[in-house]
């Protein structure tokens, strides 16, 4: 039995050690895995923290008073300061007190809401102001509250941004102080932007122009989509006149050019507008001395020569009245009285000829004391001779000119198309052979043109009148 007995207990012995030595190895093992797991989480957390340290962003955390328990190194390099230095300080410590005010403030509101408040502020660092991005939350770290912190410098950002509109608002001030009226239009013909001359020679607010189309404003569309057309498909500038229609419905004359322009990656039209009214008026002011007579404000040789024109190239141009008159003894009264007196004397003769013709009828100064009568669309021979008798009628009173009564009288000679020529320049020939021959009857008549007046003395008339020409007519 003894020896029995101790051959139990050393089995148990064995049995002990061997139990022992797997319990060893385990703890070993597990040993050596808490190591690789604390290795691990150290290995973690400096990456964390390396991660947190290489951000160019300011990343705290405070206590609920405030005070500081974790910076990252942008901080110690915004501040200046090292890590112990800064443990424990307070916004109080880093800011000036109205700035510090304001940062208190809103972490208690944080604290309060328990989310996430981002806002832009105005920031010291080491006595230099800087423009902040800042954010704030509550993040729990074991078993205690904190405030999470972090401040992105945007000084650059915001002086850039201060930049743009400073450069956007001069280039608004430029345009809106530009003479020339500026439009910018998109592809489909909608008005983008206007400057103020634009608004303001139309008689728009440049908010009320925005909100209208190119349709609304230019006249002449069809032809401007043309034009628009052209620029976006050759890519050139158009230059054209076209008319604008204004607020109060007048329609004004604008000189355009357009010109296509990429601007945010999208094409536009810029269209610069001058006003030409002014160039207008003073075109048909030109216009108008080039084609009246300066002294009674008839139409003058010029004028009826550009008529000719456009009688000979007209359809149902043949009937045409031509009544050219002649003053009887002008240059007596001329030579008597003066030339001013026979200048006035010129002035009522020609209102008094427009106040006996009818509508549509031309009355013009052809030259010195010689007037000429066009009736478009004469029925007959015999409205010539009425529109004569009318002149002779109005002719009859006296005349007063320097306070002195003058009598005037008239030679007249008149042709009509087509019996009489079919060209202007020729009726005006043969209504001046007949006007010749009304002053050699006695003056103060009206003669038809006929073909009996060239054929018999054709020769002789034209020498006369040739010398009457030289000689001033008298």
């Amino acid at each position: 039995m003894t020896c029995e007995s101790n051959i139990i207990d050393l089995q148990e012995i064995l049995q002990l050690k061997n139990e022992k030595t797997i319990l060893l190895e385990r703890v070993e093992e597990l040993e050596k895995k808490m190591k690789d797991l604390e290795k691990s989480l150290r290995i973690s957390e400096q990456i964390k923290l390396n991660i947190l340290n290489v951000l160019p962003i300011n990343i705290f955390l405070e206590d609920r008073e405030g005070r500081t328990v974790f910076v990252n190194d942008q901080v110690l390099k915004a501040h200046g300061m090292d890590r112990e230095e800064l443990f424990g300080k307070t916004v109080y410590d880093f800011f000036p007190h109205h700035i510090a005010e304001l940062n208190r403030k809103v972490d208690l509101e944080v604290w309060k809401q328990r989310k996430l408040f981002t806002n832009e502020i105005l920031g010291g660092f080491q006595g230099e102001e800087r423009d902040l991005l800042t954010g704030k939350t509550i993040v729990q770290a074991e078993t205690e509250d904190y405030l999470l912190g972090f401040a992105l410098d945007i000084t650059d950002r915001v002086k850039a941004e201060r930049m743009l509109r400073e450069s956007e608002e001069l280039f608004r001030n430029v345009v809106d102080q530009a003479a020339d009226s500026i439009f910018l239009i998109d592809l489909n013909g909608r008005l983008l932007k206007v400057n103020a001359a634009a608004a303001g020679m139309l008689g728009y607010s440049k908010e009320e122009l925005n909100k209208r189309g190119v349709s609304d404003i230019f006249a002449m569309l069809p032809q401007k989509l043309i034009e628009l057309k052209k620029c976006v498909e050759g890519n050139e500038s158009c230059h054209f006149e076209d008319s604008m229609s204004a607020y109060d419905g007048n329609l004004i004359p604008v000189d355009l050019n357009l010109r296509l322009i990429n601007t945010g990656g999208k094409k536009i039209f810029l269209a610069l507008g001058r006003d030409i009214r002014e160039r207008k008026e003073a075109e048909r002011a030109i216009q108008h001395m080039a084609f009246h007579d300066a002294l009674t404000g008839l139409p003058n040789r010029w004028y009826i020569q550009s008529y000719s024109k456009a009688f000979c190239g007209s359809e149902g141009s043949d009937e045409l009245g031509i009544l050219l008159l002649d003053l009887d003894h002008f240059k007596v009264i001329n030579d008597n009285m003066g030339h001013q007196a026979g200048d006035s004397l010129l002035k009522d003769v020609a209102s008094r000829l427009k106040s006996v013709c009818n509508d549509g009828n031309i009355v013009a100064r052809f030259g010195g004391d010689e007037f000429i009568v066009l009736i478009p669309n004469i029925k007959s021979k015999d409205e010539a001779l009425e529109t004569s008798k009318r002149i002779f009628d109005t002719l009859e009173k006296p005349f007063l000119i320097h306070s002195q009564k003058v009598v005037v009288t008239a030679s007249i000679g008149i042709s009509v198309s087509p019996a009489d020529g079919t060209e202007l320049n020729r009726l005006i020939r043969n209504a001046d052979l007949a006007m010749y021959r009304s002053k050699q009857n006695g003056r103060n008549c009206c003669m038809l043109y006929d073909p009996s007046l060239e054929a018999n003395a054709v020769g002789r008339l034209e020498l006369e009148i040739a010398m009457h020409r030289a000689s001033g007519r008298e």
